[in-house]
């Protein structure tokens, strides 16, 4: 950089003030249009011919950067027509410096910027079904690492950019470090979330776009952070539970089912005949099995229970299907055939009912 500064001052020694302007003028225009051109079109096609070379990483990392570094040739072009402007408080030390130090600070920025850029597009590399971390990295795990990773980035900037302005960052973090325990206590229920998330990700109990249910809410997963994970309730509501809670309860994933199972009791009036009661159990049973909706080794239908005022037929099934709408339009179909069944032998729904008898009593005089 020292070179580059004396180069500089010596070019601009030997020009005249308005070729200075004319020439500070078109550093900058050339620069600038360098940059457009980077940014329009050598940048995207070099992003394309990594995709195309089956380089999806390499990929994501030149379409994070093409913005900061199209930035970056512009601020070079700014940078070398201030040096060229003829004013001599530009010569001073003080103004080298501080100019130094302000390229330094935008360097730092442009290429946090990128590295924020890049992490936005590798969860979309990670989502490709033909990446090679499919199956090991879903949706959520890459949404919460790309927050991590932003956060680091975010701190790192940060700390260097407050050293490059001539703070003293040991002296800082020891500062904080006083105050650690403090701040330790008060961030025992952050702590606990963000190892609940850190659970999450490597269980895998669910992901993003999956119907969960636990003791507490019960919904479709919409976004996971350091902190909670967004649900959206039957209600439609966004509800936030925090991620400490969520994995001290028992998680249930219906997203997950590969059938869906049916389990009620048939109630038949004690009035019933035997060989009515025999013939309902038997065409309900052969009804399910022939079913096309049905798995028909899962069927079980049996006279199981002599209950208080009625007798209990089991029916246990299972369907084909995990869409809770299909499920219950299968649900209905069966319902009306049952009730067919029913109709065609004259059998009788049980309901809650009591006898009730009197003991012969003297009469009254």
């Amino acid at each position: 950089m020292p070179e580059t500064t004396d180069v500089i001052d010596a070019a601009t020694s030997v020009m005249s003030i308005p070729i200075q302007y004319l020439v500070c003028a078109a550093w900058f225009a050339g620069f600038f249009l360098a940059s457009r051109l980077f940014k329009h079109w050598i940048g995207p096609r070099l992003a394309r011919a990594a995709k195309h070379l089956e380089r999806p990483y390499v990929s994501a990392i030149l379409q994070g950067y093409l913005r900061p570094c199209a930035a970056l040739i512009a601020l070079a072009g700014l940078y070398i027509g201030v040096r060229l402007l003829p004013f001599e408080f530009l010569s001073t030390p003080e103004w080298r410096g501080a100019l130094l130090h302000l390229v330094r600070v935008c360097l730092i920025l442009l290429g946090a910027w990128g590295a924020l850029n890049t992490f936005a597009f590798v969860p979309r590399t990670i989502a490709d079904p033909e990446s090679p971390v499919t199956h090991t990295l879903g949706a959520t795990a890459s949404r919460f690492l790309e927050r991590v990773c932003k956060a680091l980035i975010g701190f790192f900037a940060v700390v260097l950019i407050i050293n490059e302005l001539g703070f003293n960052v040991t002296s800082l973090i020891t500062g904080l470090g006083l105050g650690g325990l403090t701040f330790a206590l008060a961030a025992q229920d952050t702590a606990g979330n963000l190892f609940g998330g850190l659970v999450i990700l490597f269980e895998k109990p669910f992901g993003i776009g999956d119907w969960i249910s636990t003791p507490t809410v019960e919904g479709t997963v919409e976004d996971m952070t350091f902190r909670s994970t967004k649900i959206r309730t039957l209600g439609n509501a966004p509800t936030l539970v925090p991620n400490s809670k969520i994995c001290a309860e028992p998680i249930t994933n219906w997203s997950r089912l590969n059938m869906r199972l049916a389990n009620f009791t048939l109630s038949l009036t004690y009035s019933t005949p035997r060989s009515v009661l025999t013939a309902v159990t038997q065409d309900i049973r052969a009804m399910l099995a022939a079913h096309p909706d049905v798995l028909s080794d899962t069927v079980q239908v049996r006279l199981l229970d002599f209950s208080e005022n009625s007798l209990d037929i089991f029916i246990f099934f299972y369907v084909n299907t995990t869409s809770i709408v299909d499920y219950r339009v299968i649900r209905e179909d069966i319902n009306l055939r049952i009730l067919a069944i029913m109709e065609q032998h004259s059998a009788h729904f049980a309901l809650p009912s009591r006898t009730v008898y009197f003991s012969d009593t003297p009469p009254r005089p």
